[in-house]
């Protein structure tokens, strides 16, 4: 019998092992939920790319892509509604009001050697809805306030190039 219960711990200890590690290779391969939005996986985006859906071409957005860490993201946002505030333009003072209300999109990038993360921003009538903006990046050509981009540059922990979607009918 104490051969047979080694055995079984040992096969055990082994199945645990196996889990683990083919769990650690699956949440690579996710993208991962957090408090204010989505951070893209670098399969996903790939996976988009290849399929020619690629919102990420639309935006300037170029390999090697990578896939930010909870940390990073939420050093970004902890930055993110004072740089809004600060920002010139009146439709960003605006959402930095209503940034709570807001779900974003991350993606990590690569451009000139440097580390970047864009920011895809959309209000709350876009999540509300079912969740599709898990899978991949919004594209909305107008919209108004309800939509922002900016890039946050990692090394230099700042923000550049805010977007704010204007309104077809003549808004912000």
């Amino acid at each position: 019998m104490r051969i047979s219960e080694r055995a079984c711990a040992a096969a055990t200890a082994y199945l645990l092992v196996l889990l683990a590690s083919s769990g650690i290779s699956m949440s690579q391969e996710r993208s991962k939920v957090v408090d204010t939005g989505v951070i893209f996986s670098v399969q996903q985006v790939e996976s988009s790319r290849s399929r020619g859906s690629d919102v990420t071409r639309f935006f300037g957005l170029a390999p090697p892509f990578w896939m930010p860490a909870s940390e990073e993201i939420a050093l970004l946002e902890g930055k993110l509604k004072p740089y809004l505030g600060g920002a010139t333009a009146p439709a960003a003072k605006v959402i930095a009001i209503r940034l709570g209300s807001y779900k974003r999109q991350y993606v990590g990038y690569t451009a000139g050697g440097k580390r970047w993360i864009f920011v895809n921003g959309f209000c709350e009538e876009i999540w509300k809805e079912p969740d599709a903006w898990h899978d991949g990046l919004e594209l909305v050509m107008d919209g108004g306030l309800c939509y922002f981009t900016v890039r946050y540059d990692v090394s230099r922990l700042r923000f550049k190039y805010l977007q704010i979607n204007k309104n077809v009918a003549g808004g912000h």
